[in-house]
């Protein structure tokens, strides 16, 4: 399983630094989500992804492609696949002549004999927000329930979401399996396993701080025991008198396994709408 998966990333990378983007369509299922720094709001659906791969046929070409410390987790019939990447120029004598880190998040599912990629988040190494962005999001007069699996999960990231608003990050800890991997814009590096997590949260606790949370357009893909989460979030600072001081723009994908009855989060990546690389 992991050689197989690994295999197809790596010739839809080999195609993809060639110029040629249509091997991750071939690979990727029907239902397939994808996020990366370019874009504002998530590609669904093959047809969209197609349309969108299409746009960069020819414009990316580079020589250096390393892929670094991938580890795939499988749960039933899903597979996670994480990494992080490199991609380089090379010069004419043999030189580094321009590189991208990048953190990168595949969501493989079993069927009919074959494995496709259902979910893609990509985004850059240790980035940064520009300066403007502008996010489209949808607007409801009422809030309806979320539905099913989406309803429980929801619950279990809005609770954990509250807790960190408050400048208390554990509520994600204790919504996280001991095997859990994490990606954000601040870590250097994939996170593996809780302890980890648990420490990099301690460097922030007491220090995030907002008022007001948005959940835009959250989507479930639900395969026996195991569920991706995926949304764009909204965190909002006010001034005293109401109006708003600060609004950053998120993405968030979260790969939930169910673990002794319960969902635990496996898998998270963190990445802002639009970041910059910074290294």
């Amino acid at each position: 399983m992991e050689k197989t998966i690994l295999d197809l990333e790596k010739e839809a990378m080999e195609r993809w630094q060639n110029g040629d983007p249509m091997k991750w369509a071939e690979i990727s299922a029907e239902e397939i989500t994808y996020v990366d720094p370019g874009i504002t709001k998530p590609v669904v659906g093959i047809a969209d992804y197609v349309k969108y791969l299409k746009g960069l046929e020819g414009k990316v070409r580079y020589q250096i492609s390393e892929f670094i410390d991938p580890k795939i987790s499988r749960y039933g019939d899903l597979a996670v696949l994480t990494y992080n990447y490199r991609s380089a120029v090379s010069g004419e004598d043999g030189s580094v002549a321009g590189q991208t880190k990048w953190n990168t998040t595949e969501v493989y599912c079993f069927r009919k004999g074959e494995w496709k990629i259902i979910h893609t988040h990509w985004s850059y190494l240790k980035h940064k927000l520009p300066d403007h962005t502008d996010v489209p999001v949808s607007v409801s007069r009422s809030a309806k329930p979320y539905p099913g699996v989406l309803g429980e999960i929801m619950a279990l990231e809005s609770a954990a979401m509250e807790r960190w608003r408050r400048g208390d990050p554990y509520g994600f800890a204790d919504l996280s399996a001991p095997d859990v991997t994490y990606f954000d814009t601040g870590t250097p590096k994939r996170l593996d396993g809780l302890e980890a997590l648990k420490a990099e949260y301690a460097k922030r606790a007491g220090k995030i701080h907002y008022d007001v949370m948005d959940f835009i357009d959250p989507r479930i893909q639900v395969h026996g025991d195991a569920a991706v989460l995926t949304y764009r979030f909204l965190s909002t600072s006010l001034n005293p008198d109401g109006s708003i001081r600060s609004r950053t723009p998120w993405n968030c994908t979260e790969v939930f396994a169910k673990i002794d009855g319960s969902w635990k989060i496996v898998h998270t990546h963190w990445s802002y709408i639009n970041g910059r690389q910074t290294e």
